[in-house]
């Protein structure tokens, strides 16, 4: 395995090149595919930059609503779990725990949006 370029840096110079060599004289039926493309190297790279922290935080606020000290080996199948415990109302017993349930599906929400689309933050 290389150090540098690593995936990340790699797929910012792409993205680079792309944007900034091949997308201005690109025949003007390409350039919705390019943006296209440019668009899924920049989600790809905010991915690989937010991951490990994004997944951290993840698992701490679902650790914070379940009361768990140790973190979960399957965020996914915890998410699962947490899906069905809102459709059971196991959230609404007090007004805290709907409030520390809003601001973990809000800082997740927020999380996934800077990656997928950080201009909708902007708003």
């Amino acid at each position: 395995m290389n150090d540098h370029p690593n995936a990340l840096e790699l797929i910012r110079v792409a993205s680079q090149t792309l944007e900034s060599d091949v997308l201005p004289g690109a025949k003007p039926e390409h350039v919705y595919a390019l943006r296209m493309i440019a668009n899924a190297l920049g989600i790809a790279a905010r991915e690989l930059a937010t991951h490990d922290q994004n997944a951290l935080d993840e698992t701490r606020g679902l650790n914070a609503l379940y009361h768990d000290t140790v973190p979960a080996t399957d965020v996914h199948e915890r998410n699962r779990q947490l899906a069905q415990d809102i459709r059971n109302g196991k959230f609404e017993a007090t007004s805290s725990e709907a409030a520390q349930l809003r601001q973990h599906l809000s800082t997740t929400a927020r999380a996934k949006l800077a990656v997928a689309y950080p201009k909708g933050l902007e708003k």
